[in-house]
């Protein structure tokens, strides 16, 4: 079932924002059982 408000550009952001970050967001569907969604972000040690 799907909201009934909203714009839907909720994932559209966070994939832009991860995006941004030179990260990734992989969605993987399985009928009947759902969606995962990961987020994977670049580790960034500080220069001294």
């Amino acid at each position: 079932m799907t909201k009934e408000k909203g714009t839907g550009l909720g994932l559209i952001v966070s994939f832009k924002i991860i995006e941004n970050h030179n990260g990734k967001m992989p969605i993987t569907c399985t009928e009947g059982k759902g969606t995962a969604l990961h987020i994977e972000l670049p580790v960034s040690i500080p220069l001294h």
